[in-house]
């Protein structure tokens, strides 16, 4: 019997993955590409995009090989992406200069003059979304002002998902997920603003058709097919932001659904059905038509990892030896402090905060400290803490008349089961992990699969399809007392980030003048 599968390729900061799953949702096999993210100045956030190309290129082709499918059984393509990407490209597709992506912050004094306008709220209110230098539009006006020969250049701008499926497919297009990133996209009417772009000062003509996330946007050419090892002619979706596919997969297809994302960048979606403007968080188009997700995004994810490469020598030579991983270890030893780690109060923000901050200076703290301190209570306090940055973003959230009704948990956090029962206490919400069968996650390109199912006609409801897909339910049920006593915590956690905001501004600021790094602005590649 002949059967049908689906593909989907996932674009992220540190990595790319390729999927295929069959038409009946087993995952048939995988492969992941990791790459650097290039800092070259302070507050820059850059990747070249043919790391992007050559990484979907390489997945795609060990996944095809260890499948042993042949790729005429192949239906469709799904491609989903990082955010608040501006990539500029000639008329050929080809990057004009590297990607910066959504850690990139150099466009702040953009971001102010944007705020400073008399119709700055307006577009606020047209794209439901705060003027923040991380946005694509403060991008644009900083490569007008600082590369006008590129920004002139120009064919189009497109984002890390639109980049990728104009590689495969010729065409260019952006999806209503990533279109919200540009501050003259009408979130309502799901189109270009041609007034709120011609006062910001970007011509429209550099910007590709913009259309749903399940349009087939075009078909693999014969080009991608020499290079991915598909077949010339398989048809390929618009696709979407990483995140709100993230939700679909995770099981976010109902209102009141949200997911909070465990990863390297942390946060929550919420699934509404109406526009709410609300600028301490972020707003966008959910790949479920006639549903929208009112999100935040934290950058706290990666303090775990921080500890591990920092502190975590200990955990790390353990693992080796143990056949673990390091954060397995930490997650035990979180466990060994009592909740509110002896008094120990992190703020996550390691790299400046988004959601509801708003602000590129802020930098992470550890409060509370004394001799009695444990590395356990560390490692708890940075898992409460960036719990607490999402508690933060949640209760904005409900203050605007929603309200969660399946807290949903996916990404690395979910693995540790401490994390996921301190999720649940400082929450007060039930928190539930949404699995395929043998409580396996599902994950961006199982979205993907159902979105490119839908798009084929393989599949008539998506909401149905996934909860089909995902139909084992674990839930950490809250504790009164323990969220009666992270309460108390939270308001020091809030009246901490709101007195410290001039004083991390006055330090960044000491830190410019003085720091060798930051004054010579040298040369420099982290891991995402």
């Amino acid at each position: 019997m002949k059967h049908t599968y689906l593909l989907g390729v996932d674009i992220g900061t540190s990595g790319t993955k390729a999927a295929l799953w069959s038409e009946d949702g087993e995952l048939v096999a995988q492969a992941t590409e990791e790459y650097a993210l290039d800092r070259p100045q302070p507050s820059w956030a850059e990747t070249d995009a043919e790391t992007w190309w050559n990484a979907v290129c390489q997945c795609i082709r060990n996944a095809l090989a260890q499948s042993g499918i042949d790729p005429r059984d192949v239906a469709g393509v799904g491609v989903d992406g990082l955010g608040w990407v501006l990539l500029p490209v000639d008329r050929r597709g080809e990057p004009l200069r590297p990607a910066m992506i959504w850690l990139d912050r150099r466009a702040e004094p953009e971001a102010a003059w944007l705020r400073s306008l008399p119709e700055a709220e307006h577009l606020v209110d047209l794209v439901a979304n705060p003027l923040d230098a991380a946005y694509i539009t403060p991008k644009i006006l900083w490569l007008k002002q600082h590369e006008p020969a590129i920004f002139e250049a120009a064919h189009m701008f497109l984002t890390s998902t639109g980049f990728v499926v104009h590689r495969l497919t010729g065409e260019f297009s952006c999806d209503y997920t990533q279109a919200y990133g540009y501050h003259f996209f009408d979130i309502r009417q799901g189109r270009w603003d041609a007034q709120a772009a011609a006062l910001i000062g970007v011509p429209l003509d550099k910007l590709p058709p913009v259309c749903s996330s399940c349009t087939i946007v075009g078909q693999v050419t014969r080009a991608a097919a020499q290079s991915t090892g598909l077949r010339a002619g398989t048809p390929v979706i618009a696709g979407g932001l990483d995140a709100v596919v993230g939700s679909l997969g995770a099981g976010v297809a109902r209102l009141g659904q949200t997911v909070d994302q465990g990863g390297t960048a942390g946060g929550m979606a919420l699934s509404v059905d109406h526009v709410i403007v609300e600028p301490r968080l972020i707003f966008s188009h959910h790949v479920v038509p006639g549903q929208y997700l009112f999100q935040s995004g934290t950058v706290g994810g990666g303090t775990l990892a921080w500890f591990r490469d920092t502190l975590g020598q200990a955990e790390v030579n353990a693992a080796g030896l143990l056949r673990c991983s390091p954060y397995d270890l930490m997650s035990a030893e979180a466990k060994e402090a009592p909740p509110g780690a002896h008094g120990l109060i992190f703020l996550p923000y390691m790299a400046g905060e988004r959601t509801p901050l708003w602000n590129s200076q802020a930098r992470g703290v550890f409060f509370g400290l004394s001799y009695k301190t444990t590395r356990a209570d560390i490692l708890r306090a940075i898992m409460e803490g960036c719990a607490y940055a999402v508690y933060h973003n949640m209760r904005i959230a409900e203050s605007r008349g929603v309200s969660v009704k399946e807290w949903i948990g996916v990404g690395g956090a979910t693995r540790s089961d401490v994390w996921c029962q301190i999720k649940a206490d400082v929450t007060g919400k039930p928190f539930t992990l949404a699995r395929r069968p043998g409580g396996v996650e599902g994950g961006h390109t199982l979205g993907l699969a159902v979105m490119t199912a839908s798009a084929l006609g393989l599949c008539d409801d998506m909401s149905a399809r996934i909860e089909e897909l995902l139909p084992e339910r674990r839930t950490f049920e809250p504790s009164p007392q323990r969220h009666a006593m992270y309460e108390d915590l939270f308001g020091i956690y809030l009246d901490l980030s709101n007195k410290l905001l001039a004083d991390f501004e006055r330090l960044a600021a000491v830190v410019q003048a003085h720091d060798p790094f930051q004054a010579s602005g040298r040369q420099g590649v982290e891991s995402a």
